[in-house]
């Protein structure tokens, strides 16, 4: 049938009352009904008046209304709340040759929706729409009542005519996803540390879009602009090593504290007047029992005053930090075992644009370097050992172990003893070297980092202790404690139990080592450490006392 005979008296007054009667239905008002009969009228005689030949016109009259209707609704988007899902899936298999790019846009923003929907009411949408299954097929192979999948297709079209309303956050974090640092303060499980799980920019934009208020997978999907598919994935990871919790009935909430800019912002105002307050006090504990120190004749005992004070503040501060309370305090705090076998805190923070930092952090000059990427406490059977990576040591991750220790103890041993150099004694002290804890010129072998024996490392805690209980600093210091425990509970979300916050505000207390480093190098009580020195900066080793000391 060509347009020639469509256009004739008999079938125009028949088209007539349908197509009036489909656009009425569309519009609900009789003056828009006309308009959309009238485009509808122009859209089948363009398309008819090239000769083309339509089997059914029935057919071809509906189509041509569907389409007509789509680019009415695109002319004005506020209407498209009135799209529903067995429309559009009808557009889907239709002429393409007919779409506009409106049209095509609807159909893309409702693949987009699908796409956000959760596992179960995905499958169903897209075995029913798209594969043209029936109900009862869908039941049969999801294992399912009929009445249990036409409950869902309820759902589901409720879910995509409400998600057809909303506008699209501007600041949603699918426009500007974020970075986070996770690292850890505890033992790690057997299934690594838990910055292992945040490899990908996604599994850290999940954790930030849930930590303040719980959310379903579809919600999450939507406020990170991701299929929901991708973020069923990572939350079965994240729950199965407790770093994400259910909450409800299919929500979910990120189970660690994560440091804002404004958490960071109070933190750092916080250890700067503390450093103010503190720092040349430390400094003169410290610096005026140097050469008593020294008299302990421990291997390193020959570097310079400089090098000495970089190492001996941090673990001064280190040392006197933790013996503020009793060892039942330190014992009660102690993380609880997690799912994947870990005893640990999550240490997390976003990381922000550096005009962000300038922009939000009061003195950023100056509290930029109390960020540090590691203290790492480590021991071996015979030995302890500390290391801190801070601004002045290049923030990067050194490398140091239980194996750094007991390899240094041995070159010790070769130095005290003048003993020939084994094979493996050469393997050993070529790696130490590379480590730039120990050096080998001219064939003299030494210590380049302190190192004390047993005797000498009791002898250095009792100098130390003796100084800082002069300035009565234990009193001092334990209201950082519970100052810190105020700053953490403040930003943590409700859920966070008692003991993770303290434990973590007793660890960010080691702040202070930093804050107050930097007002010391700032004042020029210490030097900036040579770039040589860099790579074994502030790091001592110590031997344990043996069963009959």
């Amino acid at each position: 049938m060509t347009a020639n005979i469509l256009i004739d008296e008999s079938l125009l007054q028949s088209y007539s009352r349908k197509i009036f009667g489909f656009a009425l239905s569309k519009t609900g008002h009789e003056q828009n009904a006309k308009d959309l009969s009238q485009e509808i009228w122009l859209a089948l005689y363009r398309s008819l008046q090239t000769g083309k030949q339509v089997d059914n016109m029935d057919a071809w009259v509906h189509t041509i209304c569907c389409y007509t209707w789509s680019n009415y609704l695109a002319k004005e988007k506020r209407h498209w709340n009135h799209a529903n899902i067995d429309y559009i899936s009808s557009l889907e298999n239709g002429n393409r040759e007919l779409f506009t790019a409106d049209m095509e846009e609807l159909l893309e923003n409702m693949r987009l929706e699908i796409a956000y929907l959760s596992r179960l009411h995905r499958d169903i949408t897209i075995q029913y729409y798209y594969e043209r299954q029936s109900v009862e097929q869908i039941a049969k192979h999801l294992q399912i009542a009929a009445g249990t999948v036409k409950w869902h297709l309820f759902e589901v079209r409720k879910k995509l005519k409400e998600a057809m309303k909303m506008e699209q956050a501007a600041d949603r974090l699918s426009y500007k996803p974020v970075r986070m640092m996770v690292g850890h303060c505890g033992t790690p499980g057997p299934n690594n540390e838990p910055n292992c799980y945040f490899n990908a920019m996604l599994t850290s934009n999940i954790c930030v879009a849930i930590y303040e208020k719980p959310l379903t997978i579809e919600e999450i999907a939507r406020k990170i602009g991701v299929a929901s598919a991708y973020v069923e994935d990572e939350l079965q990871k994240l729950e199965k090593s407790d770093l994400v919790r259910q909450v409800g009935k299919g929500k979910y909430q990120t189970n660690f504290i994560i440091e804002t800019m404004r958490s960071l912002s109070a933190e750092t105002s916080y250890f700067k007047s503390k450093a103010e307050e503190l720092a040349e006090e430390i400094y003169a504990c410290v610096a005026g029992k140097l050469e008593e120190i020294r008299t302990l004749d421990f291997h390193g005992t020959h570097l310079n005053e400089t090098f000495l004070l970089w190492a001996l503040i941090p673990y001064a501060i280190w040392t006197q930090y933790y013996q503020v309370k009793d060892e039942a305090y330190y014992v009660q705090y102690q993380p609880d075992e997690r799912k994947d076998g870990g005893k640990y805190i999550v240490t997390a923070s976003i990381h922000y644009s550096d005009e962000e930092y300038r922009s939000s952090l009061p003195n950023h000059e100056i509290v930029r370097k109390y960020a540090t990427n590691g203290i790492k406490t480590r021991n071996s059977h015979n030995h302890g050992g500390l290391q801190m990576e801070s601004w002045w040591s290049g923030m990067t991750w050194r490398d140091f172990n239980a194996p750094d220790l007991d390899d240094l103890s041995r070159v010790v041993e070769l130095i005290e003893s003048g003993a020939s150099h084994s094979e493996y004694d050469r393997i050993i002290i070529s790696r130490l070297v590379e480590k730039g804890f120990v050096s080998m010129e001219s064939g003299k072998l030494e210590c380049l980092v302190p190192y004390f024996n047993a005797s000498q490392h009791k002898a250095l805690n009792r100098i130390l202790d003796q100084a800082f209980h002069e300035n009565n600093f234990k009193k001092k210091v334990d209201q950082i404690y519970e100052d810190m425990i105020s700053v953490c509970r403040k930003d943590a979300p409700s859920f966070i139990s008692d003991k993770e916050i303290v434990y973590k505000a007793m660890n960010d207390g080691m702040t202070l080592v930093f804050a107050v480093m930097e007002y010391l190098e700032r004042k020029h009580f210490l030097a900036v450490p040579a770039d040589t020195e860099k790579k074994r900066l502030t790091t001592m080793v110590w031997q344990f006392p043996s069963s009959n000391q």
